[in-house]
């Protein structure tokens, strides 16, 4: 099953929890303190396909 998720995304591969991590610890970041009211999707581009 997860092989098959894989290779359905765009990016080729499921992403790493670190990536999804590094996402959120940006948003929590002063760098960030200027995004207001944002979806940020961490998917490797799959939620496009999923309209």
């Amino acid at each position: 099953v997860l092989a098959g998720w894989a290779a359905a995304n765009p990016v080729g591969r499921l992403l790493e929890p670190s990536e999804v991590a590094a996402a959120v610890v940006f948003l929590a970041s002063e760098a960030a303190s200027g995004i207001t009211g944002v979806a940020l999707p961490v998917d490797g581009g799959r939620g496009r396909f999923l309209l």
